[in-house]
């Protein structure tokens, strides 16, 4: 370190500490009497803590705090203080978070103390708990429960493990059974109830149940649940056998592994893992097959599907179900309204794209949907740092995280009552991964790296929903916001709202800030509310702009070979041609960024859309071209066409459940197709058909479409084919069924009920009915909720007629009876006649009177219904 720099170092250093803010006297004394009843307290000097309390309330104390020292026989008790300052106006009023602690427990409290000043000296003249976390426990094993035993059989809902010559170890909570790991020569069976996830096990083990050997299973159960299902035989001459130490430790390795996988999370005190007890009939199994690897058995019967089996090794949903009741009949299930709404957020971001790092202050503002909210949760990526989180009223508050899972609990001092706004505050720093995008999104061309002598460098960021980069709500909910976002000068800012203020940070208000003199200071505001919040920053060039009737810009990054001016007449076609079948656009404004990318395709988020494009050789072709039955890259409009489309259908319409994911890929992959069809011509819109079901008949054996997301964890392809490619065709089988004028009035009806909420299937279905007045449930519960195809044998008849001919088809369904519109066609003197007929019934007939003779008579001929026709 040189001299000029080290002086000015120093210059700046006694600056910043000149800012500090100094305690006046009557804020150092209430310092000094906080911390004395700190140290009597972790001294456990009782007397000396209650001589701090009025004598009025001295005895009440007492009984309190005995009850945790006696009866929880709590060892531990430390402060934590929670306001930004004190108030020095009038009566001091404080708060603290209080944790006590054992060796296998732990409470959270929140205390607020009204102090007074007596005789020369402060006292404690009234305490109130405002905040109660609830007792937390410290799991341990192995601890002094072990045992061997004969068998032991665990037998829940569709799942059985058994053990021979076992070995359990028990966890450390007295009175309680609440953890047990099993060592031993075990088995597995499990046979889902379900038909559907009979058939997706048939297709990953090629058999409809499991059945395995095991070599461990680790449980967590409530203690009603051990008495109930869990069966030991412990057999007399295993009593008195040693457990080993190698055995012991085998058993402390799985634990340290399973532990922090159920009911644990991370408190913001100390750091330490603690755990809640699960409840009633919940349960967690973890084990390890011989031929299935590590499996994850959850049983959660407060959630709509209750079972969850889940590979830990891929980590991949294998079946994901409610299981059926003895008569067939599904259990009833009782939906809980969400604890509160998310209304607005007010975020400062501090951004540094070469680094991935951010740091950044959230103000998030919720409306309590219940009497009295003792917490929220967010979703929130675990590896960021938070490093405080204030109420409204300057008062820090305790949080936990569930870092496998990535919530983040926080818990308030003073529950707020229903109905009305209160606020937090979030500071938080790191550095991310920027992940891919999944939802609102299609993959297109990629290349291949060794295929480039020079790797390109991607020199632009976009943080989306799938990065967790600010705490977001962990349900659906729709809000506003603004965001303040500051990045380096030389970059471009893109983000949901409009841009409502940019300029440069010149002034040097604090010494902290001198590294960012210069930066670029962008912020945006969302009118209307979004679901997600992302942005994304780059060396973009704006190619074109406009504000009528709304306004549109294009951007493209500068390594962008072919920066499309034509992008933007595309981009006002599109809008137009949207805006005429589905309603106005949804939001203020809509951006287009063209960047380099590894892939081609695109993401859109509400208001913006990124379209990618591959880097590309001398020859100026993409450098490796990979079949996608989603990719209609050869019509140039797809892409953008598909994209735009994602702003009424996954953002302006998001959906409930993963079930219901096809709202938005399937929506907009027909709604692209639509346009396509309307931009070329019959024959463009006919190839896509027959493409389509090509697909869908190759991979609708993995399910169907309202298996969503989960398709794609055991084949992609399949996932794309049928969410994206057989809902289309699900979509354009619905129009044809009512016709485009009625169609069309119920996606718009559908699109103004759900605006800015999230959707189901079944509320789909209901708005279609209710518009068309028409029975669809046929419709959907063969095209939607099953993986079969309809089989279909067709014949024709010609009969001479005095007048001319009489055309007639028989129509059999050969297994399920499907619901569907089949198209007809034949040639009469050369010229092409297409009827449809509406197939309903397992055996149809329908006749046509026609004058010449037909020749040429094909069924399904552009293969819109797919299937088999013979």
């Amino acid at each position: 370190m040189n001299r000029k720099f080290c002086i000015i170092f120093i210059c700046l250093l006694v600056v910043f500490l000149s800012t500090l803010p100094r305690l006046s006297a009557k804020e150092q004394a209430i310092e000094d009497f906080i911390s004395q009843i700190q140290k009597f307290l972790e001294a456990k000097d009782i007397n000396s803590y209650l001589n701090a309390f009025s004598p009025e309330i001295r005895n009440e104390e007492k009984e309190f705090i005995a009850n945790y020292l006696d009866k929880l026989q709590m060892e531990r008790i430390s402060f934590y203080k929670v306001n930004r300052g004190i108030q020095t106006e009038g009566e001091p009023k404080l708060y603290f978070q209080v944790l006590y602690q054992n060796s296998y427990s732990a409470v959270v409290e929140v205390w607020q103390l009204l102090l007074d000043r007596i005789g020369g000296q402060w006292q404690i003249k009234k305490k109130d708990v405002t905040g109660y976390v609830g007792v937390l426990y410290k799991i341990k094993i192995p601890s002094e429960r072990i045992e061997r035993v004969e068998s032991i059989e665990i037998e829940h809902v569709d799942i059985k493990l058994s053990f021979r010559d076992a070995i359990l170890f028990y966890d450390n909570i007295p009175g309680l059974k609440t953890a047990l790991l099993v060592i031993g020569k075990g088995h597995l069976y499990f046979s889902p109830s379900n038909s559907e996830e009979k058939h997706q096990l048939e297709l990953i083990y090629k058999n409809r149940f499991l059945e395995d050997k095991l070599e461990y299973a680790f449980l967590r159960f409530s203690d009603t649940f051990f008495q109930s299902n869990v069966k030991i035989n412990k057999g007399l001459d295993k009593k008195d056998i040693p457990v080993s130490q190698q055995e012991t430790n085998k058993a402390l390795s799985l634990f340290t592994k399973h532990y922090p996988r159920s009911f644990t999370i991370e408190n913001s005190l100390n750091g330490e893992l603690l755990s809640f007890l699960p409840q009633g009939n919940e349960a967690v199994f973890e084990f390890k097959g011989k031929k299935t690897g590590d499996l994850t058995y959850i049983y959660y019967p407060f959630a709509k599907e209750e079972v969850n089996l889940y590979n830990s090794t891929s980590k991949r949903f294998i079946n994901l179900y409610s299981p059926q009741e003895e008569d067939g009949k599904r259990k009833f299930y009782i939906a809980f309204s969400p604890k509160f709404d998310v209304e607005n957020y007010q975020i400062d971001l501090d951004f540094n794209p070469k680094e991935s790092y951010l740091s950044a202050k959230a103000k998030i503002e919720v409306v309590p949907q219940v009497g009295l909210l003792d917490g929220v949760k967010f979703s929130f990526n675990p590896m960021l740092e938070i490093l405080r989180i204030y109420d409204e009223e300057g008062r820090e508050l305790f949080y936990t995280q569930d870092k496998l899972r990535k919530i983040l609990y926080i818990y308030f001092i003073n529950p707020p009552g229903k109905g009305k706004s209160y606020s937090i505050e979030i500071f938080y720093r790191g550095r991310l991964e920027l992940p891919q995008e999944t939802s609102d999104v299609i993959p297109g061309l990629q290349f291949s790296d060794t295929t480039i002598s020079v790797p390109h460098k991607y020199d632009s960021y976009l943080l989306s929903q799938a990065a967790s980069w600010y705490p977001s709500p962990s349900n659906e909910d729709s809000f506003t916001a603004r965001l303040k976002i500051i990045i380096p000068p030389d970059y471009t800012c893109v983000s949901n709202g409009e841009l409502v203020e940019q300029g440069k940070l010149n002034g040097m208000p604090q010494v902290v800030e001198i590294e960012k003199m210069g930066s670029s200071v962008c912020i945006f505001e969302t009118r209307y509310p979004v679901k997600a919040l992302s942005f994304i920053v780059g060396k973009f060039n704006k190619i074109k702009e406009d504000s009528d009737p709304l306004p549109v810009q294009v951007f493209a990054s500068a390594d962008v070979l072919l920066q499309s001016k034509a992008l933007y007449e595309e981009t006002k076609n599109i809008l137009q041609f949207y805006q005429s079948r589905f309603g106005a656009f949804p939001y203020e404004k809509l951006s287009i960024i063209q960047r380099l990318w590894s892939t081609s395709g695109g993401h859109s988020p509400a208001a913006f859309v990124v379209l990618n494009e591959l880097p590309r050789a001398g020859d100026s072709r993409p450098l490796v071209n990979v079949e996608s039955p989603i990719d209609l890259s050869r019509w140039k409009e797809y892409f953008i066409a598909h994209e735009i489309a994602h702003q009424w259908w996954g953002q302006g319409v998001t959906w409930a459940t993963y079930h219901d994911q096809w709202l938005s890929e399937g929506l907009a992959q027909f709604s692209a197709v639509l346009y396509l069809r309307m931009r070329h011509n019959e024959r463009v819109f006919s190839d896509i058909l027959k493409r389509f079901s090509q697909w869908t008949e190759k991979k609708s054996k993995w399910g169907p479409i309202t298996l969503g997301s989960r398709l794609s964890y055991w084949d992609f392809e399949a996932y794309q084919a049928i969410v994206y490619n057989k809902a289309s065709l699900a979509l354009n089988m619905l129009l044809d069924l009512l016709g485009e004028e009625t169609f069309f009035a119920c996606l718009r009806e559908f699109f103004n009920i759900y605006k800015y909420g999230a959707a189901s299937t079944n509320d789909f279905m209901r708005t279609m009915e209710k518009v068309s007045g028409k029975d669809l449930k046929l419709f959907f519960k063969t095209w939607f909720d099953s993986h079969l195809l309809p089989e279909v044998k067709v014949t024709h008849s010609i009969e001479k007629k005095e007048d001319g001919y009489l055309l007639k088809f028989r129509i059999g369904q050969l297994k399920e009876v499907f619901l569907f519109p089949l198209w007809l066609e034949w040639r009469e003197n050369g010229k092409r006649t297409i009827e449809k007929v509406i197939v309903s019934e397992r055996n149809s007939e329908f006749a046509f009177p026609i004058k010449n003779k037909p020749e040429k008579v094909k069924v399904n001929p552009d293969r819109a219904v797919p299937g088999r026709f013979f």
